[in-house]
């Protein structure tokens, strides 16, 4: 089932929609400039990219949602939906309002446009975006639902541009990627797109855009900020993406690189590229969007998106600005000029790398790709390894206490779930065993202690001089990234909210990347919860190992049926009605517990229940108070 894109908004430094946006590229124009909406005098560089409108408001959750909300509606709009209670919502965001909980933003959003699907979150620092595209085409290709309104949104605050100064980033010129001159420019802004099957979109008599043919994700497991240096992280997401469009590497024509114009990152993605595209590598033009709308963070996949696809479209490659000589290690071709060439590209790819390792790839297409073959039938997912804790005592007996300094309470206690899963699972720790395991984690908000460390050094040291290791630990996903470096999970890795029990949501969104495709065969879903001081409850995270099963292996637990939907009762119905049970077939198992985590804490306790010898089924369900309802069905693994 092909997913096609239907409607493109966006909001950026370079104009408040598609239109200026385009026109701006077409000139050449950057919106890279003197920052004045906050006092930028203490720093060594004083540019960025932002959005004029912004400085009309002073309240940055105001500014948010008025960023996410124009470009989303201008997707919509030019997407011709009428009906928004079928349009779900997947939004990237790195900060969203910094400090508060990650799935807010989604909430605003939705309530102002009256959506009616179900929203979910992804928060994995500068690849959000991406990542929320990628989710959201499942969920359009699984049937979940009709319409996903997918992209991101940042805004850019003092913080935010005090905390990448420290890492020592930011370039005093504006960013010009792949050249001598190094360094980032921070930008802000949002850009969404509407997704829908192709059969809908004929039924609807609207053009698509082109084709979302495939994605990948991947982690590094490397460094809390630093790209691995072979690029052979960022190598698996464009190879993952690359199987899931079924395209060859040669069919490429056009690739918009993260091209964030440091000397890591740039040198590393150029790495990856050589290692997937091999000759081809010298003839694909790569360019980097970043030239003329700053890093956007968890906004910059989708903006960059938009470019491309306007690219595709306008028969052109957009350049990367500012080049005056290249550096060693990159690419050939950097499409080095002042406004965009003529070009003609069927089949384009987008990659984002971010914070944690996170790596995610996106292949458009608008020429039709018949040959691809995608999994008639969903595998078989069992669970291997089940885990739930409240300390971490357990992971100072399994992880050297030299890699355990500087961690954070939400990355201590995922990290002794994990540990917990996998020695349920009887894998080695830290082995070959891991490397090709995926993790999905449900978390609401970044570590308050971070939160607290990071306040703690703006006050002492002040915003010129704050802790960079502070800093590096203020986005939600930290957790997950230091899990994937303490055990070298390198398969693919989100991290994503929906508000209460966004574990099972997670749970949900890796079963279905087992079920159907072909890059990943175990993934970890886990949750953590760490109390801010007005919480009311307790230190907790849990974890499930799921493992893509031959249905006549008969794993000792299986899970029968999922769903998500906007609300429980349809998520519910849902996953009855793909396990064929009745709801009187079915036992429910709650546990209660801390938010994010007491869904899969009920999961655990329905597996074990089974191992102890009761069949089941159980149905575990959320409890109705997220973005988003989540509900699974267990059962032992003998029925077919």
């Amino acid at each position: 089932m092909k997913v096609v894109v239907t409607g493109l908004g966006a909001l950026c430094a370079l104009g408040e929609n598609v239109e200026t946006l385009w026109a701006a590229i077409e000139r050449g124009d950057s919106g890279i400039a003197p920052i004045h909406r906050f006092d930028v005098t203490p720093f060594e560089t004083q540019l960025g990219a932002m959005v004029p409108l912004g400085d009309e408001y002073e309240n940055e959750e105001r500014r948010l949602l008025t960023y996410g909300c124009k470009a989303a509606a201008e997707a919509l709009r030019r997407a011709a939906v009428v009906d928004r209670s079928q349009v779900a919502l997947a939004l990237g965001t790195c900060n969203g309002s910094l400090g508060k909980d990650i799935h807010l933003g989604s909430i605003d959003i939705a309530r102002v446009l009256e959506l009616g699907g179900p929203a979910i979150t992804l928060s994995t620092a500068c690849a959000s975006s991406t990542h929320a595209i990628a989710f959201a085409a499942d969920l359009v290709r699984r049937g979940e639902v009709k319409f996903v309104l997918a992209g991101g949104v940042d805004i850019l605050c003092q913080d935010v541009f005090a905390g990448f100064h420290s890492l020592g980033l930011l370039a005093q010129k504006p960013c010009a990627p792949f050249s001598i001159d190094m360094g980032t420019t921070l930008g802000e802004g949002a850009a969404f797109m509407l997704l829908e099957t192709e059969q809908s979109a004929q039924a609807r008599g609207v053009e698509p855009l082109a084709e979302l043919a495939g994605y990948g994700l991947s982690a590094d497991a490397f460094h809390d900020t630093k790209p691995e240096p072979s690029g052979m992280g960022m190598a698996r997401a464009l190879a993952a993406a690359l199987q899931d469009a079924g395209l060859d590497p040669k069919s490429i024509d056009y690739f918009n690189a993260h091209g964030t114009g440091t000397a890591a990152n740039d040198a590393a993605e150029w790495r990856a590229i050589q290692r997937i595209f091999g000759d081809h590598a010298e003839r694909l033009p790569i360019s980097s969007s970043k030239s003329f709308l700053g890093h956007a963070q968890g906004a910059a996949g989708a903006l960059e998106a938009v470019v491309t696809l306007l690219a595709m479209a306008h028969h052109v490659v957009p350049p990367t600005l500012h080049l005056t000589e290249p550096r060693p290690n990159s690419p050939a071709d950097p499409v080095a000029a002042p406004k965009p060439r003529p070009h003609v590209a069927r089949n384009a790819m987008c990659a984002n790398a971010a914070f944690g390792g996170a790596n995610a790839a996106l292949v458009f297409a608008r020429n039709s790709i018949e040959t691809r073959s995608r999994r008639a039938e969903p595998r078989s997912i069992g669970l291997s390894g089940v885990g739930a804790v409240q300390d971490w005592s357990r992971l100072n007996q399994s992880v050297p206490l030299t890699e355990l300094r500087g961690l954070d309470a939400s990355a201590r206690l995922l990290a002794s779930a994990v540990t917990t899963v996998l020695v349920d699972a009887r894998l080695r720790l830290r082995s070959k065993d891991c490397e090709e395991i995926g993790l999905f984690v449900g978390q609401t908000h970044v570590s308050p202690e971070s939160y607290q460390a990071f306040g703690k050094s703006i006050h002492e040291r002040g915003l010129a001089h704050l802790s960079a290791p502070a800093f590096t630990r203020m986005v939600v996903n930290n957790a997950t990234g230091v899990c994937c470096r303490l055990f070298g999970l390198k398969g693919p890795t989100a991290t994503l909210a929906t508000g209460p029990d966004s574990g099972l949501t997670a749970l949900v969104l890796g079963a279905n990347h087992l079920a159907w495709r072909a890059d990943v065969n175990r993934l970890l879903a886990a949750a953590v919860d760490e109390p801010r001081p007005s919480d009311s409850y307790d230190n907790a995270a849990a974890c499930i190992l799921l493992s893509a099963q031959d249905p006549a292996s008969g794993a000792p637990v299986r899970l029968t049926a999922w769903a998500l939907a906007a609300d429980r009762e349809t998520a519910v119905a849902q996953a009855l009605a793909r396990a064929q049970r009745r709801r009187a077939e079915v036992s429910p198992m709650i546990v209660s517990g801390p938010p994010a985590s007491a869904a899969l804490r009920a999961v655990a306790a329905a597996a074990d229940a089974i191992r102890r010898g009761d069949p089941g089924p159980f149905l575990i369900c959320d409890r109705g108070e997220g973005t988003a309802s989540a509900a699974v069905i267990l059962e032992a693994g003998s029925r077919r």
